[in-house]
């Protein structure tokens, strides 16, 4: 049988072509390729958000398709909208390469690694959102053209590195330039990644049955969920969605029975973000459905304000406006340098954020336990970094000291971070951060850390007025603790004032991103004289523990963030509102 392929110009996709044509070949079958122009390919330096990606890689190729000028076409199953025209079939999905997106860089070992301010190209909303939420830090650069473009760019030094698909670079036998597969579960792929669609007419049986030998189960099962989950999310809208489907594996590597999605839903804007994960028997399971309860579940996290009212899920989820916390006053209680990020983001989506600083950073009432600790940082074996702050203090006070301040300036010191805000701080500091707990409490940090303290010396540096969970566990644990007063945490004058104002023009819920912050506004407020907690006012907590500390003040938190850290609190302000609607 003669078989005609329309696929586009570019390097990969002629050789995901010629790759389906050999294989078509080896049945007996006649192939040729014609290559065809898409829009995607003709508006290179035009960003997708400006004009869109649907059918940006498809339009052109479905036309000839339609025309009967080819018989199928190959596309990156990404590339691929949810719904296709009425005359298309999807007749096979081939075995999928690996979906993961990967880390690509000259000089920089991991995402990890790279430098405060690092420049990182990519085209993709989906893998900003998330390089915003993992390295806030850095900057993210528009970088569109082909896999050799995109290299011979970073090899130019305009950008540190570049996130591509691991499926690109593998087909291309450029491996040589990944320098880290990122796991799905941080950095959660696109519906489809790494994965063929053979493109039909519906009505060329003869066609459909040529490709038929090329479907593969398993990967027909994982991107049917994918893409179903997407097309219940609105999956043409541009807003960073991630899903990604794989079978769950057990300890010896056998399959285990089950299948499991990773899904997440972002805001290109402030990098909030949430994020699900679900299971269910393979064997029982539909893809349609198993795809569809993802994304419900992704609705009933709060993704449906993320959403912002663009596609049939938001109107399920009842948010129609794209600014979803429009004409909410939402009070923020962080230190006023720390207020951007979470005001910004708030603000971004319709909120009138109002800043009442109720913590003010001071220096420790005495240095000399400080100092003597920074003068013998390299006879420890752990540093313990509870906040930002602490990093900050700590730099401020070595570079009084005139001491160097890095992991290299001590040899062997390992350092442990309670959050990913706290280890970017850190590693902003010159320090190689060798532990982040996966719940960004104390109560995770000092368990993760308890079954190597033994013998161990350990530097705990954090505020005035702490709990001590860290310290007791490990000490539990045989180790020897040095706890050391970074900074003080007080109430700025002006705090009961402003207080006052704010709640005269009327306070619709407020945030809080520690238990020194409930603390300090319930001490605000005493001096007001106003009762506190607020009538009418929510409360809002950036995880358990502050959570626990507005209960013991009276008041219980009208919800929580999780991930605790700024786009998860300011997640949980528009799930709670979201839940309302």
């Amino acid at each position: 049988m003669r078989l005609r392929i329309g696929s586009r110009g570019s390097q990969l996709a002629l050789w995901q072509a010629n790759h389906i044509a050999a294989l078509l070949r080896t049945q007996g079958h006649e192939v040729e390729i014609e290559v065809i122009k898409t829009t995607g390919d003709r508006l290179q330096e035009v960003t997708f958000a400006q004009v869109g990606s649907k059918g940006m890689f498809t339009k052109e190729i479905e036309e000839a398709l339609a025309a009967g000028r080819v018989d199928l076409a190959v596309h990156s199953l990404k590339d691929l909208p949810t719904e296709l025209p009425e005359p298309f079939a999807l007749a096979a999905t081939p075995v999928r390469a690996d979906p993961r997106d990967v880390f690509v860089s000259e000089k920089h070992a991991n995402l990890r690694a790279l430098p405060h301010g690092a420049r990182v190209g990519t085209s993709s909303q989906r893998r900003r959102a998330q390089l915003a939420a993992l390295r806030p830090d850095v900057e993210a650069v528009e970088f569109r053209g082909n896999v050799d473009t995109r290299l011979r760019k970073l090899a130019e030094g305009q950008v540190e590195a570049i996130l591509l698909a691991a499926a690109g670079l593998d087909r291309l036998g450029k491996t040589d330039w990944v320098r880290e597969r990122l796991d799905p579960k941080d950095f959660c792929p696109a519906a489809g990644q790494g994965a063929l669609g053979i493109e039909t007419r519906k009505d060329d049986a003869a066609t459909i049955e040529a490709v038929a030998f090329l479907d593969h189960a398993d990967t027909r099962f994982a991107v049917t969920a994918e893409r179903a989950a997407l097309a219940a999310l609105g999956g043409g809208c541009q807003v960073p969605i991630g899903i990604y489907c794989r079978p769950v594996f057990d300890e010896k590597g056998a399959t285990s029975g089950l299948t499991e999605i990773f899904a997440l839903v972002a805001s290109p804007v402030t990098g909030a973000c949430v994020r699900i994960q679900h299971q269910a028997e393979r064997e029982s399971a539909d893809p349609v459905a198993f795809g569809s309860a993802a994304a419900d579940m992704l609705l009933a996290a709060g993704a449906g304000a993320l959403l912002g009212g663009r596609s049939d899920a938001c109107r399920r989820s009842g948010l129609m406006n794209a600014q979803p916390l429009a004409g909410r006053r939402v009070l923020i209680t962080r230190a006023a340098h720390q207020a951007g990020k979470l005001s910004d983001g708030l603000r971004a989506l319709g909120a009138e954020p109002v800043e009442v600083p109720v913590l003010e950073i001071q220096p420790p009432a005495i240095f000399e336990p400080l100092d003597r600790a920074l003068r013998l940082l390299d006879s420890y074996d752990w540093l313990i970094l509870t906040s930002a702050n602490t990093v900050r203090a700590l730099q401020r006070r070595a570079s009084a000291l005139g001491l160097p301040l890095t992991s290299n300036s001590a040899a062997g010191l390992k350092v442990a971070a309670v959050g990913e805000a706290t280890a970017t701080a850190a590693r902003n500091a010159g320090f190689a951060v060798s532990l982040v707990p996966e719940t960004y409490v104390a109560e995770a940090l000092a368990e993760s850390l308890a079954g190597q303290a033994a013998g161990k010396k350990i530097l705990l540096a954090r505020a005035e007025v702490a709990r001590d969970v860290i310290p007791d566990a490990l000490r539990a644990a045989g180790a020897t603790v040095n706890v050391v007063e970074a900074y003080r945490n007080a109430i700025p004058e002006a705090a009961p004032r402003l207080l006052r104002e704010a709640l005269a023009k009327g306070i619709d819920a407020a945030t809080f991103t520690s238990s020194s912050s409930a603390t300090h506004l319930a001490d605000a407020a005493r001096q007001a004289g106003i009762p506190f907690p607020f009538a009418d006012v929510r409360a809002i907590s950036i995880g358990p523990i502050t959570s626990q500390t507005l209960r013991e003040l009276g008041w219980e938190p009208a919800a929580e963030a999780s991930p605790s850290d700024i786009p998860g609190l300011i997640v949980a302000v528009q799930r709670l509102w979201a839940i309302d609607a």
